[in-house]
Formats: structure tokens, C-alpha cells, sequence
């Protein structure tokens, strides 16, 4: 039986395989001039204008914490490269062995330089310069993230063609991912990884992956071109040397594999998604089958054959790919190489040693371990929450394409082989993952944009009836628009409780720090009865290691803070890597006996002069509010190992509260604030408010908050 005829422009269907009253005419006017008032209204430029807007008002809009690498992997080394080693910048154990490459906190340095430059200019006052480099990695972020979405959308047009149903399904799938809103603007290196991975596949050479023909375009190095490119030329007679806009196939492949290298750079994992795809440009996997004859009397077997060919990519094709990404990656490298040697002072390879620390040396497993079917479990379905359905019917019959496909939907050759390499992708990149023991959602993050581009496909095969002005409007379709719209509330829901009320407190304590020393150590006292404030802060946090931001957050200099440390067991042999417990396992094995030994006795209470004298003096003070005057100075730290010192604030979650009550009973501490963190969380020791003791006599600030407030 064969199939019905498609048109060219989105392979629309004669009657949509919907409703019999709509013609093929009336189907295509209908649909033309929708494209046309969309292409009037938002063209590129306005879409990503339009997704810079939205992704900074997203990173704006994140006030929880998800990862500590958003920080110590990037903002922290960032900020040392940015205001100098003396700067109290965290750097973690990873930079001290030379795991990272520094092109990701580069970016940022540029960022805080240029953030700080401003604020000299401007004479902001120190507090509005804090928030000034706060906010500025954010918005940087923001704008890559925006990059990101909006060459998905592109993806989806190379897929399924320029202006289809299909591109703009899956430019809304990531608007309104509650992932790509919860993470996107963090600054981890995952999500850099993320857009330079999607950016660059839609500079792929997509159409060496098909079998040459005859009447393929070649541009002048010989080379295949893309199908929009061959659809372009044969608009009008000529059209081929008018256009002098459109790139050539070796800059697009260049730009590709320069984007490619630097993202394999940030995350050497990332090698895995583009040996997936080079091996579908230069290689195929051929079946045949034989009868072989078995040693018993009269029995046969048939036997399927596979056997590798340098198919389908011509040869020229073939070649310029291997020099090609010889090239880039050289340059890449080299560049790498030298930005290495700039921030470690010493000639160093940081991939290598990733690989050899986390898998060699198996230190990522210091970290957790998680079960083999982690990334179908638990990483697709955080990936995608509400949209796993339909992300799964992508793959499947991107894999396993059904003989009669939906007839308004595109299913040209180009089409289907991308999709194809798209859905092999995503199943193969997380099988590799899955031997490691380590596993992590963010790990496949990069795999996003290809989800929600095979998605796009069932997603509006199952919505475009409700929702198309082609199709009269009908009470069948409405249990479909009730659906859509719950499932762009529960998006939405789950995008606002995970950006805004899981896990804050770790954000606003350091807010609450900040303002602290705003007010007691960068004001002078009002009057000449007061003592000057201190040179320095101090703070202490007893916390699970990197539960809060570092210096990204803290700023000012002047704050000394320590924590516990969490270091694991580099170059330990396998019996002491066994016994092996970092400082914070050590301290809440045993809180009491940890802080004795590590900061001694804590500082008690001055007393006051039982006097009518002194009584009036604390009066005039407290009136003049500067708050100081029942404050116990304590010594600072100077951020190296060793013995720590009493601080003058102390920060630990609600969780260790009864253990601080008896160990710091009759001390000066006294509770000066209490943020709202969680309703539950998976790790015991982060349950709970996050509170701040201080060395000084005030009313405990803030409050628990409800749902969603």
C-alpha cells in the first residue's frame, strides 16, 4: 500500500489524517499563512532576543543550590584568576592535582574583571559592587543558556525543515523544561557543555551520513552540501552564485569541530556523543545472512553477518574529516594548553588526569555510587519530568520507524537518518556512562537538546490536533487541550519550587553575611564612645562540606571564614583508602570530642558591671544602633590547615542544633538567624533550617516559611 503524497513545505498530510473536510488546498493555504504571520512577527533575531530576556529573568530568578561544582569547579577558581591567590578563593583538591581545565573559570574571571571595572567606574558603594559580582556570572550564564535554546530550535528546523509544526514543538519543549530552567544558568561546566554541544551540531555535515546520489549538491572543495542549501539553490535559475551569504560546508564543519573540541575540553566525556556521530558519517554496519551447514545430518542454520564499510561519506568526505578534526582539535588543545599553563605555572594535560584520578585511581567513587540503571531511572526522567513519554516515543521510532508514518508530520530520507543518529546517541552515551560507578543527571545534561528535539515529533503528533487554527474546533480534542495545559502548569510548578523554595538557605545565609559585614565592620560606630570595628570577620561553618557558595558569595575580603573539609584520598593505598574519614565524617561522628580538639574551649559571656551607670551607658548605645558593643572579638583565619579558631559566627543546619545547644551551653553564642531550607532532603546531616549563632545579644532573625512563600 503505499503512502499519500506530502508536500514540501512541513510534508502535510491531504486531510491532516484527522478530520476529511479539510483539503489538501485548504490544509496548505491555512498552514502557509500561519507560517507567514509567525515569520512576520518573530523572526530569528526576535527569538533570541526574546530568550535572552527570558533566560536572565531565569537566572535572576534561581535562589536555591543544586550543586557545590556551580561554584568551587568554576566561580571560585574564577575569582582566585580574577583578584589574585590572596583573594580567599576555595580551591578544591581537583585544581591543586590539575584535574580542570581553566577555560571554563577563564570565562568567568573576564566576567568579574569586567563586573569590577564597571563598579570603579561607577563608584558604586561596596555593597552594590558585592551584588554587582554575584549577579554577573549569572547573567553571563544566562546568555549562553539562551544560546543554547535557540539553536535547539534551529535543530529542529534542519530536522524537520524552516518554519514546521515539529522546530517550534521543540523550541517550546525547551522553553518550558523544568530542567533547563532549574539548571541552564547555573554555572556549571555541564551547562556550557550543553550549548557548545547543540551549537555545534547544527554546523554537523548531517547529509554525509547519507548514501551519495547523482544529483547532490557539491560546493567548490567538492563537498556534499545540506539540503537547505540545495533547496535555496533551485529557487530561481542562477540563485547558486547570487547567494554569497550562505557559509561553505568546510566553514560549517570547522565550526563545528572548534565548538566540539572546546566542549570535549570542559567535560573529556563529552567525546563520546561526537565518536557516536563521526562513526555514523564514515562508517556502516552492513547484515547479510548465509545458510551454514551444521555436523548433524540434514540441519542448517541461518547466520547474520555483520561486517563494517567506510559508508556512506565519500572519500573526499571522509578525508577532509579526519584533517579537519586533526586541525581543530589541534588548536583547541593548544590553546587549552597554554591557558594550563598560565593559571597551574607548569606544562600539565588536565583531561588525562581527570580520566586517571576519577577511573584509574576510582576517586569518584568517594563521591557515591549509584545503581546501573541510574540514568533510566532517574537521569531521563529528571531530564525530562513531564515530557518523558514523549521523549520515548521519540527514540523508538527514531529507531524503529513505523512503515506508514503520521502523514502531516516529515519523513524524508534526511529526516529520519538524523533522527536516527539522534536517538542512537541518546541510548549509547548513557550505556558507556552507566559502567561508571559515579553517576550524576548533570552527566547527560548534553543530551537534552537532542531529547526534546526527538520529542518534538510525537509531542505534535498527539497536541497539534487540539491546538492547530487548521483544524475546526472540536469537543474531542478537549481532553488533549486540558492535558496540554496541565502539563504546562505542572512544569511550571515544579520549575518554581526548585528554583525558588528547595534548598535556599544556603544563598541566603551568605546574603545575610554579607549584610552583616556591611553594618558592623564596613561603617564606623556613630560616636567616639564606641569601639572601631574590626579589620576582619570570621566565620565558621559546620556543615557538610561545600553545602554553601565561597568566596563567589562572600565577596568582601575582610570576611575570614573556614569549614569542614572534604579531600579525598589521593594516592592512598586500598586499605587506607578503606579506614579513610575526611574532616566532616570526623566531626559528626563525634561533634563534641571534633570541636574540642580542633578549636578548644569556646569564648564565654563578658559580664557586665551591675552598676546604674552601666545600665544607661548600654542604653545610649543600643539607641545608637550600631550593635557592636556586646560582640567577643574573635581571631581570624587565615585560610590554611591547621588548627581553626572559635569565629565569631557560626553556621550549621537545624539538624545539629540539640548537639550545639549542650556543647556551646553557657558560652557567649546566641541564636542571630534561622533561614528556611527544605521540607526534606536525602542527606541527614542537611536536614532542616540553616542557623547562625553569633558572638552577640539580638533577637533571633528570620523565619520558617510555607508552601511556596
Amino acid at each position: 500500500m503505499s503512502s499519500p503524497p506530502t508536500t514540501p513545505m512541513s510534508q502535510a498530510s491531504t486531510r491532516f489524517g484527522l478530520d476529511s473536510s479539510i483539503t489538501l488546498d485548504d490544509a496548505k493555504s491555512l498552514q502557509r499563512r500561519a507560517v507567514e504571520r509567525v515569520k512576520q512577527v518573530s523572526t530569528s533575531q526576535n527569538i533570541l532576543l526574546f530568550l535572552v530576556a527570558f533566560r536572565i529573568l531565569n537566572a535572576l530568578s534561581v535562589k536555591t543550590f543544586f550543586q557545590p561544582d556551580e561554584y568551587f569547579q568554576s566561580l571560585e577558581p574564577a575569582w582566585q584568576i580574577a583578584f589574585g591567590p590572596e583573594s580567599g578563593a576555595w580551591i578544591t583538591w581537583e585544581w591543586k592535582n590539575h584535574l580542570r581545565s581553566a577555560i571554563h573559570p577563564t570565562i568567568f574571571a573576564i566576567v568579574y574583571w569586567i563586573a569590577a571595572g564597571v563598579s570603579w567606574v561607577l563608584r558604586l558603594p561596596p555593597s552594590y559592587r558585592a551584588d554587582l559580582l554575584v549577579a554577573a556570572p549569572k547573567l553571563t550564564q544566562g546568555a549562553f543558556a539562551a544560546v543554547g535554546d535557540y539553536y535547539t530550535w534551529k535543530l529542529g528546523e534542519r530536522v524537520y525543515g524552516t518554519g514546521s509544526n515539529e522546530a517550534w514543538a521543540a523550541l517550546a519543549l525547551t522553553v518550558c523544561n523544568p530542567w533547563q530552567w532549574f539548571c541552564s544558568t547555573r554555572t556549571l561546566s555541564n551547562s556550557l557543555e550543553t550549548t557548545l554541544t547543540i551549537v555545534a551540531l547544527n554546523f554537523w555535515p548531517w547529509q554525509w551520513s547519507l548514501d551519495p546520489k547523482d544529483d547532490d549538491g557539491v560546493d567548490e572543495n567538492g563537498l556534499r552540501r545540506s539540503e537547505d542549501q540545495n533547496a535555496a539553490d533551485h529557487k530561481s535559475e542562477g540563485s547558486k552564485s547570487d547567494d554569497k551569504d550562505e557559509i561553505d560546508e568546510m566553514t560549517k564543519l570547522r565550526r563545528c569541530l572548534l565548538l566540539a573540541a572546546l566542549a570535549c575540553i570542559l567535560r573529556p566525556t563529552n567525546v563520546l556523543i561526537w565518536i557516536s556521530f563521526a562513526s555514523f558519517a564514515v562508517l556502516r554496519i552492513t547484515t547479510h545472512g548465509r545458510m551454514l551447514s551444521l555436523p548433524w545430518d540434514g540441519m542448517q542454520i541461518w547466520v547474520h553477518i555483520s561486517s563494517l564499510l567506510l559508508l556512506p561519506a565519500t572519500k573526499k568526505e571522509r578525508l577532509t574529516l579526519l584533517r579537519e578534526v586533526a586541525l581543530c582539535g589541534s588548536l583547541v588543545l593548544l590553546f587549552s594548553t597554554l591557558i594550563d599553563r598560565l593559571y597551574y605555572q607548569q606544562w600539565t594535560f588536565p583531561p588525562f588526569r581527570f580520566l586517571y584520578f576519577n577511573i584509574a585511581q576510582s576517586l569518584a567513587v568517594f563521591y557515591g555510587r549509584n545503581d546501573w540503571h541510574y540514568y533510566i531511572s532517574q537521569g531521563y526522567p529528571l531530564l525530562l519530568t513531564t515530557l518523558l513519554p514523549f521523549g520515548a516515543i521519540g527514540i523508538y521510532q527514531s529507531l524503529f520507524p513505523p512503515d506508514i508514518p503520521p502523514q502531516y508530520l516529515n519523513c524524508s530520507p534526511f529526516t529520519r537518518a538524523v533522527k536516527y543518529q539522534l536517538a542512537t546517541t541518546t541510548v549509547l552515551v548513557p550505556l558507556i556512562l552507566s559502567f561508571i560507578s559515579h553517576k550524576e543527571v548533570r552527566f547527560i545534561y548534553p543530551l537534552l537538546p537532542l531529547l526534546n528535539v526527538l520529542a518534538a515529533a510525537p509531542f505534535t503528533t498527539f497536541f497539534l490536533p487540539a491546538v492547530s487554527p487548521a483544524i475546526p474546533r472540536s469537543s474531542r480534542f478537549t481532553p488533549k487541550r486540558f492535558l496540554l495545559g496541565m502539563l504546562l502548569l505542572v512544569n511550571t510548578s515544579i520549575a518554581i519550587l526548585t528554583t525558588t523554595s528547595h534548598q535556599t538557605a544556603p544563598l541566603t545565609v551568605m546574603t545575610y553575611l554579607r549584610s552583616q559585614h556591611s553594618k558592623h565592620y564596613l561603617n564606623q560606630p556613630p560616636s567616639g564612645f564606641l569601639p572601631p570595628a574590626p579589620s576582619t570577620m570570621t566565620v565558621g561553618f559546620l556543615m557538610p562540606c561545600h553545602s554553601t557558595p565561597w568566596r563567589s558569595h562572600l565577596v568582601y575580603p575582610s570576611i575570614k571564614a573556614w569549614a569542614l573539609s572534604c579531600e579525598p584520598p589521593v594516592n592512598f593505598n586500598v586499605t587506607a583508602r578503606a579506614s579513610y574519614l575526611d574532616e566532616a565524617d570526623q566531626f559528626y561522628a563525634n561533634p563534641m570530642k571534633f570541636l574540642a580538639k580542633t578549636l578548644g574551649d569556646p569564648p564565654l559571656s563578658k559580664k557586665r558591671l551591675a552598676s546604674w551607670f552601666g545600665w544607661f551607658t548600654d542604653r545610649r548605645r543600643v539607641k545608637a544602633g550600631f550593635g557592636r558593643e556586646d560582640m567577643i572579638e574573635a581571631d581570624a583565619w587565615d585560610g590554611r590547615e591547621g588548627r581553626k579558631t572559635w569565629p565569631e559566627y557560626l553556621v550549621f543546619f537545624e539538624q545539629l542544633e540539640p548537639s550545639m545547644r549542650e556543647i556551646l551551653r553557657g558560652s557567649a553564642y546566641r541564636d542571630c538567624w534561622r533561614g528556611w531550607n527544605s521540607w526534606v532532603h536525602d542527606d541527614w546531616r542537611r536536614k532542616g533550617d540553616v542557623i547562625v549563632w553569633c558572638l552577640r545579644k539580638q533577637g533571633v532573625k528570620g523565619k520558617r516559611r510555607g508552601f511556596l512563600w
